[in-house]
């Protein structure tokens, strides 16, 4: 298993399945983590409770490029400090309170 390995942790091995081996799993990094809270999609305390969520709800066809949408979303929409509200496409589905419709 990967996570054997030094340095390698949950979300790196995650990372490395979905990315080099094309496997279905969603790593729960900053981005994705924001975005499932912020929007009620899968809320949790914790990465690993996201990853379980998103896991659960997303079919395996989906998790590889999810992961990946995600990410994109959180990064260039869903901003930490300045989120993007006005070009965010599911905007009508978020539970963000903080929303910047500008």
């Amino acid at each position: 298993e990967l996570e054997a390995l030094p340095g390698v942790g949950r979300k790196t091995a995650n990372v490395i399945l979905n990315t080099a081996f094309g496997e279905p799993t969603i790593a729960v990094d900053t981005h994705i983590f924001r975005v499932s809270n912020r929007t009620g999609l899968a809320k949790g305390k914790t990465p690993l409770e996201v990853e379980r969520r998103l896991t659960r709800m997303t079919p395996d066809e989906f998790k590889q490029d999810a992961h990946h949408w995600l990410i994109l979303h959180g990064r260039y929409v869903c901003k930490a400090r300045t989120p993007l509200c006005g070009e965010c496409s599911i905007i009508e589905w978020c539970e963000y309170k903080k929303k910047v419709l500008t």
